[in-house]
């Protein structure tokens, strides 16, 4: 992964395997998120975001719980502010999901070379939905493994079962970094 000036934004050299992955990662993303949204996405990025529904009880799934954690102490209050935001959240990480996959498939097309790196513009309007959906995907994973707290960090890396998840998490981390970088250096300019 490489850093260089890009279309209205800066733009990350991604090397194909490192493209699929974050592809494929997305991809899961999204279809985790579709199955726990209770009606399709709306065209409409406006309305999609202002959907209004949602379930009384937090998810089961660890890494969903993750993604949509209590907003409250009281279940009671909780359940009540989930029932009417989670549909609004669960559409607005789908449209940043869907960003970041067209944004990968635009850089996948650019490049006639199987070998040669992919270019992904990351522009001034596309950068939350980056920033978000990275963010997303590193939450779930860290559920989904169980890594909570600092110190199961170096349990999880040594654990040969969990190790490859411990380094794309990490792998992501340093996306995220670079990600927030450009968007610093593009509100510089």
């Amino acid at each position: 992964m490489r850093l260089q000036p890009g279309d209205g934004g800066v733009a990350i050299l991604f090397e194909p395997e490192e493209a699929g992955v974050l592809s494929q990662l997305v991809h899961q993303l999204v279809l985790l998120l579709e199955s726990h949204s209770s009606s399709p996405l709306d065209a409409d990025p406006l309305f999609a975001s202002l959907e209004i529904g949602g379930s009384d009880e937090r998810p089961a799934d660890p890494a969903l719980a993750r993604l949509f954690p209590d907003a409250f102490a009281d279940t009671g209050e909780a359940a009540g502010f989930r029932r009417v935001t989670e549909q609004g959240l669960i559409n607005r990480k789908l449209q940043d999901a869907q960003q970041v996959m067209g944004d990968l498939s635009v850089g996948t097309e650019h490049s006639g070379d199987e070998a040669a790196p992919i270019p992904v513009s990351i522009t001034p309007a596309s950068f939350l939905a980056w920033a978000r959906t990275i963010t997303a995907l590193r939450l779930a994973m860290a559920a989904r493994i169980g890594l909570e707290r600092e110190e199961d960090y170096d349990r999880l890396i040594d654990d040969e079962s969990t190790r490859g998840t411990v380094l794309v998490y990490d792998w992501l981390a340093s996306l995220l970094e670079a990600v927030l970088m450009l968007s610093s250096v593009t509100e510089e300019d």
